[in-house]
């Protein structure tokens, strides 16, 4: 805004400069000397600005006033512009500005008041556009700090959940480690410390009582097998199938994935899921990770979906977004990379962007 304040005080200057030199007033030291004054005192407005703002501009505007009755009187015309900064520095009302701005005028010469009046117009509308822009950039400049500062805090709340999360599941892995090797050692290691002691038995009466014996390790082995079961049954227990593992990370990918962009993906799945092996879900989670990040660059998307089927022969993975989409799809790498990944399982790949844009993955199976 100073650039520009400062551009129309020397405008307006070298106007008055060029009307004096044809006027028929003479120009005198006094004039250049007015004129030297009267740049010494705006140039310091901008030094000094704040407080020094109404001391400054009311100095050049009393010294210009001066100037005009007693050296000459087109320097009249500067006036407006001070009389500006001095009224905008006690009221932020226009009218108020311009009407202060026309004080001289009832005061002045009769073939003055046109050219004042023209220049002190031009000047209040050109000084209060400027002012008004000016004060809706540091408004946005204000919003776009606070901006930043909410992103950072943002930053820093997923930087702590992020640490937090990994806590988390850090004592969950320490919390089932500990559980697992409790289960085994009251299921099993009593079955095992049981087997055991009738083997040592068995060892001793082997010799003095061999029926005795041989009904001790008999006892011996169905203890042990008691004890493999448990330890198949803990197993198996532990182990969550194949569905859940496919499912949850599909939603801790979209929620991970929401975490950072302003769309959260909408996942939704039906069939029997536990039909998609490890691999194909490997697959499939790729194509998804590229379809979506395809629609925060490029779809213009303010809603995303995820939807998993799984038909008699065929698993569907589909991508689709309500964005612009395309009326001729173009393949870029990502895409292509997705076709090759699916082609690896005899799969396929379908882009359609007449409705939005959506990637379909089709996968071929056999429940066998």
């Amino acid at each position: 805004m100073e650039i520009w304040s400062i551009l129309n005080k020397a405008v307006l200057l070298l106007y008055v400069i060029s009307l004096s030199y044809i006027s028929t007033t003479a120009i005198t030291p006094w004039f250049t000397l007015s004129v030297l004054l009267y740049l010494c005192l705006n140039i310091s407005v901008y030094i000094f600005k704040d407080a020094a703002v109404p001391l400054l501009s009311g100095l050049s505007g009393a010294l210009i006033i001066s100037a005009s009755l007693y050296v000459h009187p087109l320097l009249i015309l500067l006036v407006p512009v001070n009389l500006f900064e001095f009224g905008s520095y006690y009221s932020k009302s226009s009218v108020i500005v311009f009407l202060f701005m026309l004080i001289p005028w009832p005061f002045l010469p009769q073939d003055m008041l046109i050219e004042y009046g023209y220049a002190a117009s031009l000047s209040a509308a050109y000084l209060t556009l400027l002012r008004t822009y000016s004060g809706r950039i540091e408004s946005y400049k204000e919003e776009l700090e606070s901006m930043r500062g909410d992103i950072q805090t943002l930053t820093q709340r997923l930087h702590e959940n992020s640490e937090y999360l990994k806590q988390s599941e850090y004592m969950f892995k320490l919390e089932e480690r500990n559980r697992l090797s409790q289960q085994i050692h009251d299921h099993v290691g009593h079955s095992m410390t049981g087997a055991l002691i009738q083997m040592e038995a068995a060892k001793r009466l082997m010799a003095a009582d061999a029926e005795k014996s041989a009904e001790l390790l008999q006892n011996a082995i169905h203890i042990s097998k008691d004890g493999i079961e448990s330890i198949r049954l803990v197993l198996k227990n532990a182990k969550p199938p194949t569905e859940q593992l496919g499912i949850n990370r599909m939603r801790l990918f979209i929620d991970e994935f929401a975490a950072v962009h302003p769309i959260k993906p909408a996942f939704t799945y039906e069939g029997n899921v536990d039909l998609i092996s490890p691999f194909h879900w490997r697959i499939i989670m790729e194509n998804v990770k590229e379809a979506l990040t395809n629609t925060m660059k490029y779809a213009n998307a303010t809603a995303v979906s995820v939807h998993i089927q799984v038909l008699n022969t065929v698993i569907k993975a589909e991508v689709s977004d309500n964005g612009r989409g395309a009326s001729k799809v173009i393949k870029g790498l990502g895409v292509i990379g997705m076709e090759e990944r699916t082609a690896a399982v005899n799969g396929t790949v379908i882009v359609d962007g007449s409705r939005g844009f959506s990637v379909t993955t089709l996968i071929p199976f056999s429940d066998k």
